[in-house]
């Protein structure tokens, strides 16, 4: 079994959740271990497991066409990392004006967010560097690139 780590910015297509497939399959979490070709991956300060689908156990791969396809998604704590954005935007009840701009699902209990959607609705391209922060604290348009996303948060790019 392979263990690597996956950039903050880096999509998931080739993934799936270790939590469901094991779900699925009626295994432990724990099963992946002993898969001699496995390839295990996590986000970094992560305990979430995902798999490459093309390294998972024989046995089990008719499961992954009833897994949630992760096309473009990243787990949301790894977009928080990523963009400096507080994990307290990202929940409904907090009533932050981000939230409805930003496509979130569940599966299993792990909340991931689909980061591919985020930067073709702002039309940006996929290397590109964000973060995300108070319009207040950006330099003058010359000298830095950011787009308004509310009224008070603006993102920064380079």
């Amino acid at each position: 079994m392979t263990r690597t780590s996956l950039g903050a910015n880096e999509f998931l297509d080739a993934y799936v959740l270790n939590a469901e497939l094991a779900k699925l399959a009626n295994v432990s979490v724990n099963a992946y271990t002993f898969w001699a070709s496995a390839v295990a991956a996590k986000y970094p300060h992560s305990r979430v497991v995902f798999l490459r689908r093309d390294s998972v156990a024989p046995k089990f791969r008719p499961l992954l066409a009833r897994c949630t396809r992760l096309d473009g998604l990243v787990l949301a704590s790894a977009f928080c990392a990523f963009s400096g954005l507080a994990s307290s935007h990202l929940v409904r009840s907090n009533g932050s004006s981000i939230y409805s701009l930003i496509r979130q699902i569940s599966v299993c209990g792990v909340k991931f967010v689909d980061l591919r959607q985020f930067y073709d609705d702002l039309g940006l391209s996929y290397d590109k560097q964000i973060y995300i922060e108070k319009s207040k604290f950006f330099s003058p348009s010359p000298l830095e690139r950011q787009i308004r996303l509310t009224p008070t948060l603006s993102l920064g790019y380079y």
